[in-house]
């Protein structure tokens, strides 16, 4: 009797395990089919595809990326007929309907970007803009797309390699905006060509509370070299403030920012955590040239000082809509945070006030040491009162 009952139980917990495998959310995004297998395998094979018709416009074979983008399209028709084939047998196909859905508008945005590669090289702006009008467009929807896939089905979103192809086109996008404003501009001076080169970087550090955090962000050179070759010279108390570049001023800055809305819902977590990101994250480097200020985009590439640091990190803040400011001491700098009430992570903050006009208190943040959450400063700025330059909204 009792071996029986064993059976019995062993019984049930088999059919619970089936029933769980295949109701379980993971099961939802394997092929349940030899039609989905094969769906699968030609979504798979269009991407490629795309990655090889983007190789090949980076070395400017530009028909011969157009040949292997109508490769991928003929490959995605392929998986749309595998798709319908399992639909028709009752099979849930929404994750890879999705999936070629992205491969289509991406597709169309490749094929934009080729042909705008190859005219802003040959100097041709009026006709490589109107490519560029028709690539914004699509972008925006293909983001939208992305966006969903990489949220409800990650297996999908990895086996497409999604993340990371949106990582290096955002900095095609910022590139197009800024080739549209230049060109409205000045007419008789031809705007930097568009490419896909640029520098790839990828964040991974601990926060003030202890918890991992990791993301990817691509600059292109375009934008690189665009700070570069302005002016980085600063004489007066106002000239400071130009180096903090926020929102439609450098999208860069405003999709880093972005970033750490899905960090922490508490104003002074997300804050320190920001900090904790250009602590850890930023390489702190020696001055160079005596009164050389970088602008963020410069300083998330090459690291920086700690007037560096503080730019980038009162950038961030910026964008994010907090109200900071410079702390300017003798032979150093900090950025500075208004928060409401107390802080809850440090004990008598440090603060600044502002000459004149500005009633709030702005809790001073190191930069440059890591450990130091807002309102904590190194011992040896305990007794000094820094000049607080307020950051305009």
């Amino acid at each position: 009797m009792g071996l029986g009952k064993v059976l019995i139980g062993l019984m049930v917990i088999l059919f619970i395990g089936c029933a769980l495998y295949y109701i379980s959310p993971l099961n939802l995004f394997l092929p349940t089919s030899e039609n989905l297998d094969k769906a699968d395998k030609e979504l798979i094979n269009s991407s490629e595809c795309i990655n090889k018709a983007i190789n090949l416009t980076e070395q400017g074979q530009y028909d011969k990326a157009r040949d292997m983008l109508k490769e991928a399209e003929n490959v995605s028709r392929s998986a749309k007929m595998y798709i319908e084939q399992a639909k028709a047998e009752n099979i849930s196909v929404e994750p890879y309907e999705r999936g070629k859905n992205y491969l289509d508008k991406l597709i169309i945005c490749i094929k934009d970007i080729t042909f705008i590669i190859e005219l802003t090289g040959k100097g041709e702006s009026s006709d490589a803009v109107k490519y560029m009008d028709n690539f914004l467009f699509k972008f925006g929807e293909l983001e939208g797309i992305s966006s969903d896939i990489i949220t409800k089905y990650p297996d999908i979103a990895k086996r497409l390699n999604i993340e990371e192809t949106m990582v290096n086109l955002r900095p095609i996008e910022y590139d197009m905006m800024d080739f549209k404003q230049e060109d409205g501009r000045n007419k008789t001076v031809l705007p930097p060509p568009i490419s896909f080169e640029g520098y790839s970087k990828e964040f991974r550090w601990k926060d003030h509370l202890g918890k991992k955090w990791s993301f990817r962000v691509k600059i292109s050179e375009r934008k690189y070299e665009s700070y570069k070759n302005i002016s980085h010279e600063a004489k007066m108390d106002e000239d400071y403030l130009k180096f903090v570049t926020v929102g439609c001023e450098d999208e860069q800055i405003r999709e880093i920012a972005d970033w750490f809305n899905n960090t922490y819902s508490d104003r002074e977590d997300e804050a320190n955590c920001i900090l904790s990101f250009v602590q850890e994250c930023v390489p702190s480097i020696p001055e160079g040239r005596a009164e050389y200020f970088k602008y963020p985009v410069e300083t998330i590439i090459e690291g920086g000082d700690c007037e560096d640091k503080s730019i980038l990190f009162l950038s961030i803040m910026k964008a994010e809509g907090y109200d900071v400011a410079f702390a300017s001491y003798p032979r150093h700098w900090m950025g500075g945070v208004a928060l409401k009430g107390e802080l809850k992570s440090v004990k008598n903050p440090y603060c600044g006030i502002p000459i004149e006009g500005d009633e709030k208190k702005y809790y001073l943040c190191e930069t440059i040491e890591k450990g130091f959450n807002i309102g904590s400063v190194p011992e040896e700025y305990k007794k000094m009162h820094p000049l607080i330059l307020v950051i305009p909204s």
